[in-house]
């Protein structure tokens, strides 16, 4: 089965031959990032009418894992292919009020059990820096604050609305401080629990996730007790031995090494 849907941009998407799935695969582009042949991320940047340049993600999945689409099966009585499930789940959270890269175009071919091929595009994330990125060059004190504060508040509202992320990493966050409050913005969501109500593993899950990919070196354990004070209220002490043991099961994974780097972080 072929899919394809354009929500916004179409003469944008026709001028530069992306309206086909034949069209995707054959596109070049400024190569972000390349996931050893299974994936890659294309940066493409483009003139806007008011003169503002305007910049899409082309994300395309060339091997899907064969598991993900009998999972999909599964759970939908069909096959859902990655690209699409990262468009649904977009949706999920924009309906929920909270605010996902602005969606362009999906596209899927499937085979009967497992997908062939996707992708999905985007416009750039609002914002111009993510929470890792804020956190490792602002050093002012009540900058921080503000955003740690506004995170805090907004991951509750993602978990209260019954949402949950295993990949809630402070790289997949968005933060525009140009505003009085800070505004966030949600990218790479291709997984996303969506359930009436979350247990405390789950959130605790999705809080470890967030805090084993905040550096030692950027983030103190004073601002983290802020933030999980802000998140809960009060500490409830089950309910941080539950962060405490998935953050060590994240801990030995090589992937997460960044974390223990240095030192604590000196803020003005």
């Amino acid at each position: 089965m072929t899919r394809f849907v354009i929500a916004k941009h179409d003469e944008i998407l026709r001028q530069l031959r992306l309206t086909s799935l034949e069209q995707i695969k054959n596109f070049q582009g400024e190569l972000v990032k390349d996931h050893r042949g299974r994936r890659d991320i294309l940066r493409i940047k483009v003139s806007a009418l008011n003169s503002q340049p305007l910049v899409f993600f082309l994300k395309r999945n060339w091997r899907p894992y064969r598991k993900d689409g009998l999972k999909s099966l599964l759970r939908h009585g069909r096959v859902w292919s990655s690209a699409r499930q990262e468009w649904e789940n977009s949706k999920a959270l924009e309906e929920a009020g909270l605010r996902a890269a602005r969606l362009v175009a999906v596209g899927e071919h499937c085979a009967l059990l497992w997908e062939q091929f996707s992708f999905l595009s985007t416009e750039a994330a609002e914002g111009g820096q993510t929470i890792e990125q804020f956190s490792a060059t602002c050093r002012d004190r009540e900058p921080r604050r503000q955003v740690i504060d506004g995170l805090a508040r907004e991951i509750r509202h993602l978990h209260d609305a019954g949402l949950a992320a295993p990949d809630l990493f402070t790289r997949h966050i968005f933060v525009d401080t140009a505003g009085a409050a800070p505004k966030f913005c949600f990218i790479d969501m291709a997984r996303l629990d969506r359930l009436k109500k979350l247990s405390h593993r789950q959130r605790a899950r999705d809080l470890a996730a967030l805090n084993i990919t905040a550096a030692l070196r950027w983030v103190s354990a004073k601002e983290r007790l802020y933030f999980l004070k802000k998140y809960a209220g009060q500490i409830d002490r089950q309910f941080l031995k539950l962060i405490r043991r998935r953050f060590d099961r994240l801990a030995r994974r090589r992937k997460f090494q960044d974390f223990f780097k240095n030192s604590e972080p000196k803020v003005k």
